[in-house]
């Protein structure tokens, strides 16, 4: 895409697009976990919303910070720190949240390949930069909602792999 201002507006399509997303399935679920996820994910597209519409401003610095990185480990913690005392049930699978997981997902590689080639393409080496920064976040989220996937429908092996347990022959 040769025009900045029409890879900006794009960008900012997507993101509100996602977050339209996230907030229709946090809604429509009842699951607890996902509600959360979702919902702790549909935040993030409002900063990336807010950096993308700094950014064109030419405001670079302002842009990076509105979005505040965070590694993939605090989004988790926000997420069981916001449950704490709530999850009281079991928490089990829900193929519409499933269903709704998927097409998160299918969104986070759409944005990440968008922002590719937004960086590949971009002249100015400080959007390259905030498009490459993009790519991570995006990255991040697929991630996200990979895992508490995983934890969603087998959490044996979710905790397998996160603790690492020790499997003794008996």
């Amino acid at each position: 895409m040769s025009d900045l201002n029409s890879a900006i507006k794009l960008a900012l399509e997507m993101e509100h697009k996602g977050y339209e997303l996230y907030m229709k399935a946090a809604m429509g679920t009842v699951n607890k976990l996902g509600r959360a996820t979702l919902e702790a994910i549909a935040d993030k597209e409002l900063d990336h919303i807010r950096a993308i519409e700094e950014f064109s401003k030419k405001q670079f610095g302002a842009a990076l910070e509105a979005i505040n990185p965070k590694d993939q480990s605090y989004y988790l913690r926000t997420i069981m720190h916001k449950l704490a005392g709530r999850l009281t049930e079991e928490v089990k699978p829900d193929s519409d949240l499933e269903r709704a997981y998927q097409v998160a997902q299918d969104l986070e590689k759409a944005s990440y390949n968008l922002y590719k080639k937004l960086n590949e393409e971009a002249p100015d080496p400080q959007a390259k930069k905030f498009f490459e920064f993009l790519m991570g976040e995006e990255n991040t989220h697929y991630e996200i909602l990979a895992e508490t996937l995983q934890y969603l429908n087998h959490p044996g092996d979710w905790f397998r792999e996160q603790e690492r347990w020790i499997v003794e022959g008996g």
